[in-house]
């Protein structure tokens, strides 16, 4: 079995970190703000002021890395610009659209209401203080590389990513780019596999197209086990005369932990363990391969990173037509999702052809429906899972 955070440790630059997961804790090495700050360009004062009857003299000025020398009284002001360091004596700033210049450096405020202590200011600390910790195990998305560079990091301990080898097994798969005879089709499998694989932290591998040959199969295999941590075929996972990626594997001592899922699409996926490296075998309709990474492999990839993240991700939305009764295998539906007013709309597809690539590339979510669920009606809840 898989053992969770079995993948080393290495360093890497901030900018390199994105989709990487997160392997030691990172603590903020400032507050932010750093000290009080203006939230807007206006005036520094302090409330003691009487405002509406007295003029202020304005002494200073107070820019986002320039910070005013002088100090506020309730007869000064310091005009200050959005992110300065707020001056010594103010407790506020009054916006400057508030506020009638009389002369070069004298002001009067013009606020209808009182100006309250802290008016637009951003306390020291308000959005992280000195300390502040984010904990391992987290997918690190374009929001993290920039906390971590807020709190002061330029580099990060993250997991290395997991070599995956993809095998396409099939006579009739031919490469993206060459002439494609009347009896074959283009290997597509392997290469959205491996496009999804590059989002979750990984190195995707494609091999050499294996035939339908114990031979050619086994030859993938033993150069997958040696240099791979995750082993990924695509094809001959069903029970038909050339579905022989189990019997290969298993003559090099694969050890099965699973046949057979009772989904739809997706039923032929097995896995196991093949010289200590995983296995998963996915089925060869492009469709059922791209669903079945998604429910299968992305949570055997988390689970070896340590990754606290949830896969599949679910939630819950609203559907625009009626749904007939579910046969009996969990169905995962392709659907397209659409926001109205805050609720989530799916629609399912009419079509639900394992085989059907352009359906699949229109649809944003899965519904999932369990066996024998009943009929739904228009505006029923059901779960979803999001595609990536």
């Amino acid at each position: 079995m898989i053992k969770p955070d079995s993948l080393e440790d290495e360093t890497v630059n901030l900018e390199n970190s994105l989709g990487r997961i997160l392997s030691a804790e990172v603590k903020a090495l400032i507050a932010n703000p750093p000290n009080d700050v203006s939230s807007m360009d206006g005036y520094a004062i302090n409330t003691s002021c009487k405002i509406g009857s007295n003029t202020l003299n304005v002494v200073d000025l107070a820019a986002a890395g320039t910070p005013a020398t002088k100090k506020v009284t309730p007869e000064t002001a310091i005009r200050i610009f959005t992110g300065a360091k707020l001056p010594e004596g103010a407790n506020a700033v009054v916006i400057q659209e508030e506020v009638t210049q009389l002369e070069k450096n004298r002001i009067k405020i013009n606020s209808k209401k009182n100006v309250q202590s802290n008016d637009n200011i951003r306390k020291k600390g308000s959005d992280f203080v000195k300390g502040t910790t984010i904990k391992p195990g987290i997918l690190i998305s374009p929001k993290e590389v920039m906390l971590f560079a807020a709190m002061g990091h330029k580099k990060l301990v993250v997991k290395r990513q997991p070599v995956i080898s993809i095998i396409s097994v099939g006579n009739e798969l031919n490469l993206p780019g060459s002439l494609c005879k009347d009896n074959q089709i283009y290997a597509s499998n392997a290469y959205g596999i491996s496009a999804l694989l590059k989002k979750f932290a990984c190195k995707p591998v494609i091999l050499t197209i294996a035939r339908d040959n114990i031979l050619s199969i086994k030859r993938r295999l033993i150069l997958a086990y040696k240099s791979s941590d995750i082993i990924v075929t695509s094809g001959g996972a069903s029970v038909g005369t050339y579905d022989l990626v189990k019997d290969s594997a298993k003559e090099l001592g694969l050890k099965i932990y699973f046949e057979k899922v009772n989904v739809r699409p997706g039923k032929p996926v097995f896995a196991g363990h093949l010289n200590e490296t995983p296995l998963i075998g996915l089925p060869g309709n492009p469709v059922s391969s791209y669903v079945c990474a998604q429910l299968f492999l992305l949570p055997l990839i988390m689970e070896m990173n340590g990754c606290s993240s949830n896969m599949p991700r679910t939630s819950r939305a609203q559907l625009d037509t009626a749904l007939t009764p579910n046969g009996p295998r969990k169905h995962f539906m392709r659907a397209s999702l659409r926001n109205n007013r805050g609720t989530k709309i799916v629609h399912p597809k009419i079509k639900q052809d394992s085989s059907q690539v352009r359906i699949l590339q229109e649809s944003d979510c899965l519904i999932v429906r369990p066996p024998h669920d009943p009929a739904k009606k228009k505006k029923s809840i059901v779960t979803i899972i999001e595609l990536f």
